[in-house]
């Protein structure tokens, strides 16, 4: 921080620099100026944070320094010394903005104290500044975010009146009116085999879009200029108006601008299909499921493609889309699973996805059905076990979407490793399993009398009640609450047939308070009462 003295005696000069310790303040530098006019080169030449100044100087006063210091450098604060004691001095000087007003001749002591006030000023306006600054970012963020939701709303076809619109995109600061004519682009960010977090695509779709504001407008403002937002399949979808656009000629040059810039700066593909020209209001819903369809049909599981729609041609009758016959050939995926023929599983996967690099099946259409039939042979063997899907893989990283899925390589990659795990899950007996039975067998036998609930036998083992149940019927073919009924069962017959134990007594032994009921239970299992069973 720099402090500029400004007076046209030397002595209060002096004064002024020697007297104060302006190094224990906080001060780098503090500089002098014996005029209006040399202060005002100071301050050109370095930043100066205060300046102490007298009123009256030749030529210009310190109130004419003071009004310029406030037209061109505001942030300097101002302290005006006056051998007068004038009041009117005093109201003139802070009307012009002055931070304090001092009477000469000034001890130290006061120049500390006005030089403290000074200072609260400067630490009160900077966190102003922070907190300005911060709630700008959030209010950038904020209708960032928001003009995202509305493009992906309109997208999926909300509907507005003309005016509702109209007030929209002005609250969110978008240059676009409703009968703006526009252009769609479809970006697909190519990833390869890689293995990509969300994290990861936020990332790569921040880093394309400045490189788009960088070619379409010159710059990278604080607010983006493009209008764009992600879907759920993965796109970036950016709506351009056709005002930005000089003719579409030079629009697919830019476009492919920005492919080469991604392939160079980013080290990734991109593949981007162009929409026809459309009004904005009354046809974008329109024209981006058309778009979708084109790009999954046309562009599919090719990489680095450029498309503009006003170049494909409408198709012809025999440009309909083929029917996968591998996925659907005998022996299916699903039958070699459901009949154990694991070793053939792999080979039948690599049969079907031959056929997707087949050009007439290199659409993203045909790769979904796959993905699907793929998903759908795993949940049924998984239900078939009495589990679900996501319990027999543990593992989030193997639930991925379909639209995730560019290329057969990514198939192949996602479902090898469930090949694997689905089969060692049901051909392999774990003892571990096996332990935990044998475990639960042991309590409820040294428990029978007293509880033997499900909530008990699960914290016994350590296990959460539902999935115990599961996994014991699983294991045992027998449910848990059954098993536990028939050994009570069992156990009293024997101690009908070789104790003399009164029946109230046997109810208790096993577990039952209630002599009533455990004779009404007894009846049911055995088809006559514990007496009769003693009698026979």
């Amino acid at each position: 921080m720099n402090v500029l003295l400004v007076d046209d005696e030397d002595y209060v000069l002096d004064y002024l620099e020697t007297e104060i310790q302006w190094k224990t303040l906080g001060i780098s530098n503090v500089y002098r100026a014996g005029s209006a006019k040399e202060a005002l080169d100071v301050v050109k030449k370095v930043p100066v944070a205060i300046v102490i100044t007298d009123i009256r100087m030749p030529e210009r006063s310190g109130l004419e320094l003071l009004s310029s210091l406030q037209r061109h450098h505001r942030d300097t604060k101002v302290i005006l010394l006056s051998g007068h004691s004038d009041f009117s001095y005093a109201v003139k000087a802070l009307q012009l903005g002055a931070s304090d007003y001092l009477l000469k001749p000034v001890t130290e002591d006061e120049v500390l104290l006005s030089l403290k006030k000074v200072f609260a000023k400067i630490e009160e306006e900077k966190r102003q500044i922070r907190s300005l600054k911060a709630a700008s970012d959030v209010l950038n963020l904020g209708i960032g975010r928001m003009r995202e939701h509305l493009l992906f709303d309109l997208l999926l076809g909300k509907k507005y009146n003309a005016e509702e619109l109209r007030r929209h995109l002005q609250a969110l600061h978008l240059q676009f009116e409703p009968e703006t004519d526009c252009v769609l682009a479809l970006i697909r960010i190519e990833t390869g085999t890689e293995d990509m977090t969300r994290e990861d695509y936020e990332l790569l779709n921040f880093a394309l879009l400045n490189v788009a504001e960088e070619i379409f407008f010159g710059r990278i403002g604080d607010k983006p200029s493009i209008w764009s937002c992600k879907d759920d399949n993965q796109f970036i979808v950016v709506l351009l108006p056709c005002d930005v656009v000089v003719d579409h000629r030079e629009l697919n040059v830019q476009i492919n601008k920005l492919k080469q810039a991604v392939q160079i700066y980013m080290k990734r593909t991109v593949s981007i299909l162009l929409s026809e020209p459309f009004v904005f209001q009354y046809e974008l819903h329109r024209q981006y499921l058309k778009a979708i369809n084109v790009f999954w049909r046309s562009v599919g599981t090719r990489y680095g493609v450029m498309l503009d729609m006003n170049d494909l041609r409408n198709p012809e009758p025999g440009d309909s889309i083929k029917p996968l016959t591998r996925l659907y050939q005998s022996p299916t995926m699903l039958q070699l699973m459901d009949s154990d023929r694991w070793e053939e599983v792999n080979g039948k996967l690599d049969y079907i996805l031959e056929e997707l690099d087949m050009p007439d099946f290199r659409t993203q259409h045909h790769l979904m059905e796959a993905v699907y039939y793929l998903l759908s042979c795993f949940s049924y063997i998984a239900h078939k076990q009495g589990d679900s899907f996501a319990e027999m893989i543990n593992s989030f990283s193997l639930q991925r979407k379909s639209y995730y899925f560019q290329r057969t390589e990514q198939i192949k990659e996602w479902a090898l490793p469930l090949i694997v795990q689905f089969k060692r899950s049901l051909q392999e007996i774990s003892p571990n399993r096996n332990h935990i039975i044998r475990e639960i067998h042991d309590f409820i036998e040294e428990h029978l009398q007293m509880d033997v609930s499900m909530t008990r036998l699960g914290e016994h083992v350590y296990l959460h009640p539902v999935y115990l149940s599961r996994l014991y019927k699983k294991e045992t073919g027998e449910s848990l609450s059954a098993y536990i009924s028939r050994i009570r069962m069992e156990k009293a017959a024997r101690l009908l047939e070789t104790t003399n134990m009164k029946v109230a007594d046997v109810a208790k032994e096993v577990g039952y308070q209630k002599t009533q009921y455990f004779i009404y239970i007894f009846k049911e299992f055995y088809g006559c009462t514990p007496k009769n069973f003693r009698n026979r």
